[in-house]
């Protein structure tokens, strides 16, 4: 009878174990092509395209997306720039993961879940307004250019600074213990002299 306690937590650690690895796969995120929502072509300079791809549409400001790039012929052997120009003119608007620039140009990188077209990860577009997204694909062929503007939209949910107040209205009662405690530790520590003992 003393032994059913470990005999049943190893079965119910194989059971754990089991699912654990069993539901890994499919409780992971979805590859990329799946959660594109709505594609652009660009025409490019040399007759060719580049088809822009989002994960969220119509985009609105400050939302976090996915952006795909994939060029007539593919990617590889081939360097996608992209200048993004906001609607006030900053050349280096784009908010989010960008790991490598030439100036105001991203240089764009694999995306990390679409290894087959360029693509940037969690980025937004922080300001309302039309965006022109400026690219150069260069290859063995030469350097094609080409300009697509994207309409961003207001921001989702209330304007920031309502959000922030609604969101920190709950700490304000810890902020004033906390206060509250400092002063009063503060008032024994200055009213009790230092001791030293040999």
């Amino acid at each position: 009878m003393r032994r059913l306690p470990a005999v049943v937590a190893a079965v119910v650690a194989v059971v754990v174990a089991v699912l654990l690895t069993g539901t890994g796969p499919a409780a992971a995120a979805p590859p990329l092509p799946g959660e594109i929502v709505h594609t652009e072509t660009v025409r490019m300079s040399d007759a060719s395209a580049i088809t822009v791809s989002f994960t969220e549409w119509p985009v609105r400001a400050l939302q976090s997306l996915d952006f795909t790039f994939e060029p007539t012929g593919g990617v590889e052997g081939r360097t996608g720039l992209v200048t993004t120009v906001s609607p006030a003119g900053d050349r280096r608007g784009l908010k989010g993961i960008v790991l490598q620039r030439r100036g105001d140009t991203i240089v764009l990188p694999r995306h990390p879940r679409a290894r087959q077209v360029w693509g940037l990860d969690v980025v937004s577009l922080p300001e309302e307004g039309t965006w022109r997204f400026e690219f150069a694909v260069e290859g063995p062929d030469g350097t094609a250019t080409g300009v697509l503007p994207i309409r961003a939209i207001g921001q989702p949910g209330p304007p920031l600074p309502l959000s922030w107040t609604i969101a920190l209205v709950p700490w304000a009662p810890v902020v004033l213990l906390l206060a509250a405690g400092w002063i009063r530790t503060r008032r024994i520590r200055l009213g009790t002299a230092p001791t030293w003992s040999t």
